[in-house]
């Protein structure tokens, strides 16, 4: 059995807009930053012996400043929205179309379906399960959900319906048959950020 941890990033200050990140680098905004200390020292307090993270500067900073063995894996960058990346929801045209299969369909200007993301985020962390010690995956909304979804054998179109907010933790216990086991989801982090700091 093998413990993995699952951990959205920072918030940044287009998600607050609504918008649809996708490969925009931008980064984990100043209240974030203020907070990241705190994640820091609970993820630390967790026993973790390496992570995983995106490629994007939002997770990957982050990861890299744990001090552990990190590998940076860009098939756990979130989901390509194309032209629409960065775009609040409420002024993109044509998005009703998109959201009647949002698993399949695909934005437009080069986007990928939730489908696509969630194959490369599977095969980028097949078989790392394997060996001892906790792992942090730190990625992306899109992504972790596609994780979680795969271990608790869930669809996708039901992946889609797991809030994760900001520094939300979740842990899932991984077994030799691939079985997850959901420990607890969407832990807010620092805990203090339960109370309305982020």
């Amino acid at each position: 059995m093998t413990t993995y941890y699952l951990l959205r990033h920072g918030p940044t200050d287009a998600a607050k807009g609504g918008a649809p990140l996708g490969r925009l680098d931008l980064p984990v905004n100043a209240a974030g930053q203020a907070l990241w200390p705190q994640v820091k020292a609970e993820l630390l307090g967790l026993g973790l012996k390496r992570v995983l993270t995106s490629n994007l500067g939002r997770a990957r900073d982050h990861a890299r400043d744990l001090d552990l063995p990190c590998r940076v894996l860009p098939d756990l960058a979130e989901q390509h929205f194309g032209a629409w990346d960065g775009i609040p929801w409420s002024e993109i045209k044509g998005a009703e179309a998109f959201f009647q299969d949002p698993v399949r369909a695909t934005p437009p200007g080069g986007g990928e379906s939730f489908f696509r993301c969630a194959d490369r985020a599977r095969a980028a962390i097949q078989g790392t399960w394997e060996g001892d010690g906790a792992t942090l995956v730190l990625a992306h909304g899109g992504p972790l959900r596609a994780i979680l979804a795969h271990f608790l054998g869930l669809p996708l179109e039901r992946a889609l319906d797991l809030a994760w907010q900001p520094y939300g933790l979740t842990k899932l216990e991984i077994y030799a048959s691939a079985r997850g086991v959901l420990c607890f989801h969407n832990r807010s982090l620092p805990s203090a950020a339960a109370s309305g700091m982020l």
